[in-house]
């Protein structure tokens, strides 16, 4: 990465051959002659990190599953028909006791009850169901769907930061060719 903002940014060889000479109007012509390279160079540096972090810090179920019900329907046979089911209790046993005051005030579900048996379905009116290991696996997405809200947040930003760079990188040529375009297309309509 270091080579490439070299090359980019601080070289005179390629600065000479990536040089826009046309910026129009107000803030554009204010800025450096290599402002969309350099939108554009750290737009992308955002977008990597944020792609980093979230591939560092994102729980293998959100990033495996779209939902919390195509983690069950794919996994729900394969672990009840291999008497994994106690795995699906101490896994969410230990997700409950890892969530913090923040992820639980986000978790909106009522709990099910892990050191009981049957996930302690039917014990109680909301946590009445004919499927316990499915609901099982539906809190446990939902517990990792909650997980580390100050990591979102700072990958939110990250990506909204190089979204927002990057469009901008590009915005003034879309903005400039437009008008041209359609007076083009009115001159044509009008003979």
């Amino acid at each position: 990465m270091p080579v490439f903002g070299y090359l980019l940014l601080l070289n005179e060889h390629v600065h000479s051959f990536i040089v826009i000479q046309y910026d129009a109007g107000w803030p554009f012509s204010y800025l450096p002659s290599l402002w969309r390279v350099w939108l554009l160079f750290y737009g992308t540096f955002f977008l990597a990190m944020g792609s980093m972090l979230f591939s560092w810090q994102c729980p293998s179920e959100i990033k495996r599953y779209a939902s919390p019900f195509a983690l069950v329907d794919t996994e729900r046979s394969h672990l009840t028909a291999n008497q994994f089911t106690p795995q699906i209790a101490d896994k969410l046993a230990t997700l409950y006791e890892g969530m913090s005051r923040w992820e639980s005030s986000l978790f909106e579900l009522p709990r099910l009850k892990p050191e009981l048996p049957n996930l302690g379905a039917g014990t109680s009116p909301e946590l009445s169901t004919g499927d316990q290991w499915g609901l099982g696996l539906i809190h446990i997405w939902s517990v990792n769907d909650v997980k580390s809200p100050v990591w979102r947040i700072i990958i939110l930003i990250l990506f909204w930061g190089g979204t927002s760079l990057v469009s901008l990188s590009g915005r003034d040529h879309i903005l400039a060719g437009y008008p041209r375009r359609r007076e083009a297309s009115d001159s044509k309509n009008v003979k």
